[in-house]
């Protein structure tokens, strides 16, 4: 008999903690509404696993040590080690990159409410478990994302070029649109979601809190079908893909895009509710895999190149936001930065990093693969297409810390994705990640 039980508990940071996902420092100054810790826990054949997701832009190393040592001391190694935790990648929520300083009270507590939170949420779902029924399904349709790397008339790759810009040729690649969707039901209702669907987590801006569109999605969910049901977003692989369309000159960044992306996403879901199939009961394969992750080396012309722009170009501070766009537009800060991260990537990278892959197979019906960091969405769909489940979710900002995933191809074309810094993954990465997950799997 399929089990499942769900629980969310809210992780808004306080005021004055500092927010996630730019070069700049941004204390928030309030809220646009609230981030959430979601856990949905299954039991199918009598195995149990499940997922946890932060409304936050990363599953950071810090907040990986201190889940890990939490639910093991909790419920045991087997449990943690059933468990996908991730992130939904908003760029609005508290940035966990390191352990807050004692001194900072405010981010201190605001870790220990994401920690303590996801707890609660943890006990509760497990405790919530009860007989339901499990649907799903999936549907290639995403109309808000883009591909954000475009060769130009150049034949230079250039990252967020602008919008309408006349040099601009085509996107680098591709994408894979499908949107996967998995009901649950209690009591003769429907009582949560999951949802995967790929798309970065950065039309907001500015100095308030937001969920950005994962929150707007879960909120409009609830509106049309009148119920707080909980709506658990499994971010596929983005790093390439974000909302921004260039082909059009348009504002795209703000609340109310936030707003668009959210309710349109929902439409697609909810027009798929009466289209989905019975999810059988069957045994579940559960698997972890640790791989080595190989770091960027940087030649001595790197190095040369990137020491020039130091010692040349003026130290101007750039106002307002710190975005990956700077660099395509020569913005002096920008290019000081990543010639700084150059220099700090030569100087005191580590060869590698660890990094753990899970995954969930439950049959041949469907299969649930972990990735770290912001893999590119070609990991993704190379995984899809390599196992014979009928659906694959694909969780990034999963089970532990890493940057950017690039495809291999990318590293010699350039862009704001390839950039060396500290710990940053070497081209093969894309590669072993695809290999082991396609192992863990299968």
């Amino acid at each position: 008999m399929l089990q499942f039980g769900y629980a969310q508990e809210i992780i808004t940071p306080p005021v004055g903690v500092g927010l996630a996902g730019y070069f700049n420092l941004r204390p928030n100054k309030g809220m646009y509404d609230d981030l959430y810790v979601k856990v949905i826990m299954i039991e199918s054949a009598g195995k149990r696993f499940g997922f946890m997701a932060f409304d936050l832009l990363g599953y950071s190393k810090a907040l990986v040590a201190e889940m890990e040592k939490r639910i093991t001391e909790a419920y045991g190694r087997e449990l943690y080690e059933s468990l996908i935790v991730c992130a939904t990648h908003t760029h609005t929520g508290p940035e966990f990159r390191n352990l807050p300083d004692e001194k900072d009270e405010r981010t201190v507590y605001a870790f220990n409410l994401v920690v303590n939170g996801a707890m609660r949420a943890l006990d509760r779902a497990i405790m919530n478990i009860q007989p339901g029924e499990i649907e799903i399904g999936s549907v290639f349709n995403n109309p808000y994302g883009f591909v954000r790397r475009y060769w130009m008339k150049d034949g230079t790759i250039v990252t967020n070029p602008g919008w309408r810009n006349p040099e601009i040729d085509r996107p680098e690649s591709d994408y894979d649109r499908t949107i996967g969707i998995i009901a649950l039901k209690q009591n003769g209702r429907l009582a949560a979601l999951i949802c995967n669907i790929a798309n970065h987590g950065d039309t907001i801006g500015g100095d308030l809190v937001s969920a950005d569109w994962y929150g707007r999605f879960t909120q409009e969910i609830q509106h049309q079908l009148k119920t707080s049901l909980p709506v658990m977003v499994l971010d596929d692989a983005s790093g390439n893909i974000n909302h921004f369309d260039f082909r059009q000159d348009i504002h795209q960044t703000s609340y109310d895009e936030a707003v668009r992306i959210g309710r349109g996403y929902a439409a697609i879901v909810l027009n798929q509710l009466d289209k989905l199939e019975k999810l059988n009961e069957e045994p579940v394969v559960i698997r972890n895999t640790v791989v080595e992750v190989p770091h960027r080396k940087i030649s001595p012309e790197e190095l040369a190149e990137a020491k020039h722009i130091l010692a040349t170009v003026p130290d101007i501070k750039k106002e307002g936001d710190f975005e990956s766009q700077d660099l395509a537009k020569k913005v002096p800060a920008a290019l000081r930065h990543f010639a700084q991260r150059t220099v700090d990537c030569h100087d005191k990278s580590v060869p590698s990093h660890k990094c753990r892959l899970t995954s969930f197979r439950i049959g041949n019906q469907v299969v649930f693969a972990s990735l770290p960091g912001e893999p590119f969405n070609g990991i993704g769909a190379a995984i899809r297409a390599g196992n014979p489940c009928r659906y694959t979710f694909v969780a990034e900002m999963a089970q532990s810390f890493s940057a950017y995933v690039p495809m291999r191809e990318c590293f010699e074309r350039g862009g704001y994705e390839v950039q060396p810094g500290i710990d940053t993954v070497a081209p093969e990465a894309a590669d072993i990640l695809i290999e082991a997950s396609l192992k863990n799997i299968l």
